[in-house]
């Protein structure tokens, strides 16, 4: 794929690892030093207010704008959250649970969904966990698992350590069957898959900027979630701010006087926003997902598949055991196993191939910014670190 944009952290050195952070074109990295010196400016009172402008809170709301085409939404669907985790919680909290409901997941999903899906015991719920074989799980074991009480069914798209990628409309469909949510911790597809929200009929979709979007490093991270048109109006999340309020009357409580003896939430999804935003963060992922609508999502996903495909056919050449399925339909990257796989990955990064040790393999996490030269330079460096 011919790139329209520099990255610097692969000028040096193999990034096979954007399961754990993308690498951030020179544009995006240009924006966030703006952002920056803007408001250090402001700061040291040479720009007028401290605020940031509205050249940045207008990008800011762009990204919502962009990240509704990347997953195939439209932008009154998505609210800015600080990250996966946060929209996670958030939806599981909006759906209401009682004793006797459950919640049905899969041992693939990340263990922060994991604690959530734990942690619904606390109002009654019964967690299911569909146990995987060979790192897959089939839509009709979710045929199997869920029944009329159960309220959530919950994946991760991809699977976090081998790319595995679920059949979202079978599960959502089996899910909706039976009067179910589907909630989907999309953040290790979005920006590298062609997602479709809408037809696969996904409820809530949250997702963490930092890896495929490319919005900058793990602590300057930012999230958003997507919330179906259909529920954000009809179901309420566990918590409340001054965003929940209309932005008049907020407006009034704190220019003219105190008149909040009621509750009165405002409609849309920006009532869910009451957190923390980092505008840093929010201006810099704007940016990143300009360049990958620019490249195309459905030429970025078929390039990614490729490099896969070739990665996983020198790996069986050599003799080595996936826990990633071969079909490209079902992986977007690549886990294999190798003996003293950590030892394995220390080495790799010494001679300039950075990867990531995950469940007893190692995880292969190319971008649209990697090549399929790359793999060769790869599967010899491999044999030199084993």
């Amino acid at each position: 794929m011919e790139l329209k944009d520099d990255f610097p952290l692969t000028r040096n050195q193999i990034w096979f690892n954007t399961a754990a952070t993308g690498a951030c074109p020179s544009s995006t990295l240009a924006v966030m030093e703006e952002y920056l010196a803007d408001i250090m400016s402001r700061l040291r009172g040479e720009g007028g207010s401290v605020m940031p402008s509205e050249k940045w809170a207008e990008r800011r709301l762009n990204g919502k704008r962009l990240f509704a085409k990347i997953i195939g939404a439209s932008e009154g669907e998505v609210a800015f959250v600080p990250n996966a985790s946060v929209g996670v919680n958030t939806a599981f909290g909006m759906v209401p649970l009682e004793k006797g409901d459950n919640v049905v997941t899969t041992d693939l999903c990340f263990p922060m969904g994991a604690v959530v899906v734990n942690k619904q015991r606390e109002r009654g719920a019964e967690p299911r966990f569909i146990r995987n074989e060979g790192g897959t799980v089939d839509a009709s074991d979710f045929e199997k698992t869920v029944d009329d009480r159960t309220k959530i069914v919950y994946v991760d798209q991809a699977t976090w350590f081998n790319g595995f990628l679920h059949d979202l409309k079978a599960i959502s469909e089996v899910a909706h069957d039976h009067g179910a949510y589907l909630i989907v911790d999309g953040t290790q597809s979005a920006g590298v898959l062609g997602w479709d929200a809408k037809g696969w009929v996904v409820d809530f979709l949250a997702a963490s900027t930092y890896k495929w979007m490319m919005g900058g490093p793990y602590q300057l991270r930012a999230g958003f979630l997507y919330i179906d048109e259909n529920h954000i109006d009809g179901l309420s999340a566990p918590y409340a701010g001054d965003q929940t309020l209309r932005p008049d009357r907020s407006k009034y409580n704190q220019e003219d006087g105190f008149d909040l003896y009621d509750y009165e939430p405002r409609q849309g999804i920006e009532r869910l926003e009451v957190f923390p935003h980092s505008m840093n963060s929010y201006v810099a992922v704007e940016n990143s997902l300009r360049v990958l609508l620019d490249h195309g999502m459905d030429r970025i996903e078929a390039h990614v598949k490729g490099i896969g495909t070739k990665l996983i056919d020198g790996l069986l050449e050599e003799g080595y055991e996936l826990q990633t399925p071969v079909e490209e339909d079902k992986r977007i990257y690549v886990n294999f196993k190798v003996p003293g796989f950590k030892e394995v990955e220390k080495k790799l990064a010494d001679s300039g191939v950075s990867v990531s040790p995950r469940v007893g393999g190692l995880r292969l996490s190319p971008h649209f910014y990697n090549n399929k030269g790359e793999v060769d330079v790869f599967l010899e460096k491999l044999k030199e670190a084993t």
